[in-house]
């Protein structure tokens, strides 16, 4: 049997997956109502699944400092990331960080099950898209995009900008102060050599990096 527990803030997605799970006996739900990182990492003091299927964005916490959290106090948990971000979007940052697995949103449900059966059984779930980025960072050809010299913190306050949220909501978003966000904001300027916000949104629609539903 495998344990799992699914980490997202939508209820409907949690339902969804639930639904979706619950048709294959070999996977069994443990929890199914958690909806930030805060929550899930209380709930890991209580019991610990086998796999977490785990959102990248959350509130509070983002779903990537969160995994980093499991694997420093859970090392035995395994991840798979469940997100509306595209995989050239987080996937790399996630993998880095110890996950598993990385699924966009709308993968077929018999995809998911593979995934986390594949997971259980000790490997990696990588799509076609995943292993063609993972090859590209090997070889060094994807340097020529700026936005990965970010740090995964620096990411979330870029794409937050990218949103068009003003410092105080990714402040609250990310549990930080406004003065931290500004730091953030003006290291970022700097590293892609930008002069301000709209130069940030305008690279951001250039590339593709606004997340699809």
């Amino acid at each position: 049997m495998i344990n799992v527990v699914i980490c997202d803030d939508h209820k409907i997605v949690r339902e969804g997956l639930s639904k979706i799970i619950a048709n294959f006996p070999d996977i069994h739900i443990i929890a199914d109502d958690i909806a930030s990182g805060e929550e899930l990492l209380q709930r890991l003091r209580k019991t610990e699944p086998d796999i977490i299927v785990l959102d990248v964005s959350l509130p509070g916490r983002s779903g990537l400092e969160v995994l980093k959290q499991v694997k420093i106090f859970y090392p035995d948990i395994k991840v798979l990331v469940l997100s509306m971000y595209p995989e050239d979007q987080f996937a790399i940052r996630m993998l880095k960080a110890g996950a598993s697995g990385y699924l966009h949103k709308d993968s077929a449900p018999e995809v998911l099950i593979e995934a986390i059966r594949t997971i259980q059984n000790g490997g990696e779930y990588l799509s076609p898209q995943i292993t063609k980025l993972l090859y590209r960072e090997m070889n060094n050809k994807n340097q020529e995009l700026p936005h990965l010299t970010l740090s995964d913190r620096e990411y979330e306050v870029f794409l937050a900008i990218g949103e068009g949220k003003a410092n105080n909501q990714i402040a609250s978003q990310l549990s930080l102060s406004a003065k931290t966000i500004s730091t953030y904001r003006s290291r970022i300027l700097t590293k892609l050599n930008m002069d301000n916000n709209s130069d940030i949104i305008k690279f951001i629609l250039l590339h593709n990096l606004i997340p699809t539903v």
